[in-house]
């Protein structure tokens, strides 16, 4: 089961142009609390490297957006769905009548 507390973010800078978002639900000794590393390049935008499955993309104008962004999709995960309908025929009233071989 995938957690999906998206207020237990954190974005942390660990150099001068690099950050991690860490999932604070877990403890730091644990893999899943690193969600992703943050890296500025040379052309002032943040390159993202997903530690976790995720469809996001891994380019961003700034270390935040990327924050927000991973707090938006797992707000999303979060939002209950309706139920799939399911297609109700009526009853079979008469039976379809077989030919008889010859």
């Amino acid at each position: 089961m995938e957690h999906s507390d998206s207020t237990a973010l954190e974005l942390r800078r660990v150099a001068a142009h690099e950050w991690i978002v860490y999932d604070t639900s877990y403890p730091l000794d644990d893999s899943r609390s690193i969600v992703a590393c943050v890296t500025e390049t040379e052309d002032d935008v943040v390159e993202v490297v997903w530690l976790q499955r995720t469809p996001l993309p891994t380019l961003y104008l700034c270390a935040t957006d990327v924050l927000e962004d991973v707090m938006r999709h797992r707000a999303v995960g979060r939002r209950p769905t309706r139920p799939e309908e399911i297609p109700h025929l009526p009853p079979l009233t008469q039976r379809a009548h077989r030919r008889q071989a010859v």
